[in-house]
């Protein structure tokens, strides 16, 4: 749970810092004039950015548990074997 929680919290700091640093993210937005009586300002969000940096937290979260797993993994085989040599 601990290594999951942390992978997942580590992927979305690391994830969003390079998607800010290596994407570009354009606001979009539109003015309607005199619509209806009122002007109007609509801010939209940029989907290219949002679904491209999700991919990229996904991947690094991801990438972060398997290189986790994989370093225990090895840790522990190599505990084993240490203490299987020390006991002959």
């Amino acid at each position: 749970m601990k290594k999951s929680f942390l992978s997942i919290l580590g992927g979305l700091v690391l994830g969003l810092i390079l998607a800010f640093l290596l994407f570009d993210y354009q606001s979009s937005w539109s003015t309607h004039l005199n619509r209806a009586g009122v002007d109007q300002i609509v801010n939209e969000m940029d989907f290219d950015f949002v679904f491209n940096s999700s991919l990229l937290v996904i991947g690094i979260s991801i990438l972060i548990f398997l290189v986790w797993s994989f370093v225990d993994k090895k840790r522990d085989e190599k505990f084993l074997k240490d203490h299987e040599s020390g006991r002959k």
